[in-house]
């Protein structure tokens, strides 16, 4: 395996447990890492011209690779995580900036940008993790509000290397969802973000994070909410009426403090986590004659 024109880092033969949130997965033939849009647009096209898998990497934080590994390429956009102000305009509504954000960076790190600069509209991003660009693949968001809600334009690379732009209406959001082929690969997006009072902004955030804090698992690895919520359901709801909180398979266990968190105890392999997930769409499908339907993203080879 063999990439010419690529100017950033190639890795072979690279676990995956140390790319992801839940620190669970097998090793991936390849681990690539471009410097910006023009090398991932030339890395994608040669990875079409080699009929090469592919799997995009944002923060490792909604994944779950099998035991198996990942055959094909793993591409990582952790370089490409430039954050600035494109422009500034105002209008009926207030005073607006409209801000570049490459895919790579990190969704707490705009957050924190934002705050700096009393841009408000990305409050309910508090503590999700992750990239913007995997944010933007799932349309991440709380009831708060999702990434969804203040998208100006996406831009996509293509198998090709063609650079698609998209505004909001075309990237068809949905709950957990949006319009992206699956060959195509976010690059950048644009936000539109209103001007507010910095203060005001930071002590809400601070807010949100105590509240998430206080319901969620921390200091032990996961990749989040394991299944979507259910229409007017919670999924997190349904699995402790269940009574499954507690629940352990190997090192996989269902958090005691959100049931709809699985949590690494240490030593927890892609299986464990796989059986404990069955067993929970089983007993809520029994006991509530509901279907859960995965959140995470399941990908490899077991």
């Amino acid at each position: 395996m063999k990439f010419v024109n690529l100017r950033g880092e190639m890795k072979l033969q690279e676990p995956m447990s140390g790319h992801t949130s839940y620190r669970i997965g097998g090793v991936a033939d390849a681990l690539v890492t471009p410097v910006d849009r023009q090398d991932l647009a030339a890395l994608l096209q040669e990875m079409r011209d080699q009929r090469l898998p592919c799997l995009v990497l944002g923060g490792g934080t909604n994944l779950l690779v099998r035991d198996g590994g990942f055959r094909g390429v793993v591409i990582s956009l952790k370089k490409m995580a430039a954050i600035g102000i494109f422009r500034e305009y105002r209008s009926l509504g207030g005073s607006f900036a409209v801000i570049h954000v490459e895919a790579g960076a990190m969704l707490a790190r705009l957050l924190s940008f934002s705050a700096e600069r009393g841009l408000t509209g990305l409050e309910f991003a508090t503590g999700i993790p992750g990239t913007v660009g995997g944010a933007v693949c799932m349309n991440a968001g709380t009831a708060q509000g999702e990434i969804g809600d203040i998208i100006d334009t996406v831009t996509l690379v293509a198998p090709d290397g063609e650079l698609i732009l998209r505004n909001r209406e075309e990237m068809g959001f949905g709950y957990r969802t949006a319009n992206i082929p699956a060959d195509h690969v976010v690059s950048d997006i644009k936000i539109i973000l209103r001007h507010g009072d910095a203060g005001q902004i930071k002590a809400r955030v601070k807010q949100i994070m105590a509240g998430r804090k206080d319901k969620q698992p921390w200091g032990l690895p996961s990749a989040g909410s394991v299944f979507k919520n259910p229409q007017d359901e919670s999924a997190g709801k349904l699995i402790e009426s269940a009574g499954l909180k507690g629940l352990a398979v190997g090192g996989a266990q269902v958090s005691e403090k959100h049931a709809n968190f699985i949590v690494n105890r240490g030593n927890a392999k892609a299986t464990d986590v796989l059986q404990l997930m069955e067993i929970i769409k089983e007993k809520v499908l029994e006991m509530h004659q509901i279907r859960l339907e995965p959140e995470i993203k399941i990908v490899g080879e077991d």
